[in-house]
């Protein structure tokens, strides 16, 4: 189940996505090309908002008119405390047919001031399930076109605030790429959709934008980009960089990720280290530090020395909060701890070096891009539905690699400081304000505190993942679920949500889930959400 798990949401059903092998450079975008690339844009701060229903790696596949429980003062203020400054939303025909559900994502859309993507997924052909599905939209396009029409009603006042992903993941489509631009194109068309608005995936699971391009795309382009993308044994942050450098060679400033993904449970190291180094490494880049201390300071890069002579230097003030140390204190009942089944410590470590590996191999190539003046467009992380499974950014077992991804996102919202600007001799002003949001170790805690201990029954000993092809199935988080655990067949009861699920006998086990699970996000305490004077270090959240 581990490895289930660790899939992200967007695999078919049994069967992984064919992947396209390494791609060669391409040419220079022709200059209708660069002029889209050269339109400005704040690089997009962005979160995945999957369909509360089913597992994140099912749910959207379902037919029928989507199911989302988030409450948009909910999506406000998890956002503003994280530091995400858009949502990537979900449609299929039927929810794009339903006024009421644009008007929900519209609301949320709001609610992170109308920035994001709104994306087409495909969905199954057999109802009460997320399989088959086609993977492209021949045979569909003329409900396609409806549908894209009804969406651009609702949101054609955004302007490229908000944009458009035509269609998600087309991996029916192989190689075929001119005929996967043509009927986009057609859809563009008939649809009357602004260009500048419009995204296109690229081919198998939206990781070959450069087939994309070379079969005459002009427009922006979807690139999704996960571990598993290499295989086993070439899984280092190198390899990561180069790998996702040469999928978007010439084409970077044309892209939007609008996923990106990796099992964030089991990372023990010490991040922020990670971080103070990259940032040191930064400070040494710059002239004026080459002039006025690496040459005046022979022993070469030592944050420490570097902090004790310019103790009141900004940045050395935000260090000394970012690398206090921190604890996690998981809700457990002291019974049911003692049945926590850990993995070997092999498997835990090379879980771990993948994951630290690809959120690190992916920064570096992001900022080689973005100092190259090659930045995306946009980033969005897969995902924050608080679900409790493995890829779920807000769950207290994914703390450490959620804040990795913190430091990603921050990078992509610094501004680039001219070169020859000396203004600032020690680069305080060179990072975002990395006060405006909460550190991921201690998010959990701005929570309210569960009164009862989780369930013995809720544990894996006694309760298995329910099944994901069924709407209402969900993961374990770890070893335990986290929604409701059925009445038992055979022995064993199951982990879901829903009537299949609830039945007499049944046990609710929402006290295992770190933080509170309240509407598909975390719940929060009663205090001002970020913005109103909240979250200040000693007041249930640190500042970094």
């Amino acid at each position: 189940m581990a490895m289930k798990q660790r899939l992200p949401g967007l695999l078919l059903l049994g069967h992984l996505l064919p992947l396209p092998p390494l791609l060669s450079l391409a040419a220079e975008p022709a200059s209708g090309r660069s002029e889209l690339a050269s339109l400005p844009r704040i690089c997009d701060r962005g979160l995945n908002l999957p369909p509360t229903q089913g597992t994140t790696r099912d749910g959207a596949f379902f037919p029928g008119v989507y199911s989302y429980e988030y409450h948009p003062e909910q999506v406000a203020r998890a956002t503003a405390e994280a530091g995400f400054t858009a949502l990537r939303l979900a449609v299929n025909l039927e929810t794009a047919m339903n006024t009421d559900a644009l008007l929900r994502h519209k609301a949320y859309l709001d609610a992170v001031g109308g920035r994001g993507v709104i994306c087409m997924f495909d969905t199954s052909t057999a109802s009460g399930t997320s399989w088959p599905r086609t993977g492209r939209t021949t045979g569909k396009l003329s409900e396609m076109t409806q549908a894209w029409r009804n969406i651009h009603k609702v949101f054609g006042s955004y302007g490229d605030s908000v944009m458009y992903e035509l269609f998600n993941e087309p991996w029916g489509y192989k190689g075929d790429a001119r005929s996967y631009v043509t009927d986009m194109q057609s859809i563009v068309s008939a649809a009357d959709l602004p260009l500048n608005r419009c995204i296109l995936a690229g081919l198998y699971g939206s990781a070959d934008v450069q087939s994309v391009d070379r079969a005459g795309w002009e427009g922006y382009l979807a690139y999704h980009v996960y571990s598993f993308w290499l295989p086993e044994g070439q899984r280092t942050r190198q390899r990561f960089s180069e790998r996702i450098q040469q999928d978007l060679a010439n084409l970077s400033s044309r892209v939007f990720i609008t996923e990106f993904g990796v099992g964030l449970d089991g990372v023990e190291a010490d991040v922020d280290q990670d971080e103070f180094k990259q940032d040191m490494l930064r400070h040494t880049n710059r002239k004026t530090v080459t002039s006025d201390w690496m040459h005046e300071q022979r022993r070469g890069v030592d944050e420490n020395f570097f902090c004790t002579q310019f103790p009141y230097n900004a940045w050395c003030k935000r260090r000394r909060l970012r690398t206090r140390s921190f604890t996690q204190e998981p809700n457990l009942g002291a019974d049911v701890a003692a049945q926590v089944v850990t993995d070997q410590n092999t498997v835990a470590s090379n879980r771990e070096n993948e994951t630290i590996a690809f959120l690190g191999g992916l920064r570096d190539a992001l900022n080689t891009l973005k100092r190259q003046g090659h930045g995306v467009r946009g980033l969005y992380h897969w995902h924050g539905w608080h679900n409790g499974d493995t890829w779920d950014f807000w769950d207290a077992a994914n703390a450490r690699s959620s804040r990795m991804i913190q430091m990603i996102m921050a990078d992509q919202g610094e501004k680039d400081a001219p070169a020859d600007d000396d203004s600032d001799p020690f680069l305080s002003s060179d990072f975002i304000g990395d006060e405006q949001v909460v550190h991921m170790v201690k998010i959990h805690e701005l929570g309210p505190k569960p009164t009862e201990a989780c369930p013995a029954q809720c544990s894996a000993k006694y309760c298995q993942p329910g099944n994901p092809a069924e709407i209402g199935g969900k993961h374990l988080t770890g070893n335990f679920c986290a929604h409701t655990c059925s009445t038992p067949f055979s022995g064993m009861r199951y982990c879901g949500a829903g009537v299949s699920y609830q039945s007499p006998g049944a046990v609710d086990c929402s006290a295992c889930a770190n933080p509170a699970m309240c509407a598909g996000l975390p719940c929060w305490s009663d205090r001002p959400a970020k913005g109103n004077g909240a979250a200040r270090a000693g007041n249930g959240s640190v500042a970094f």
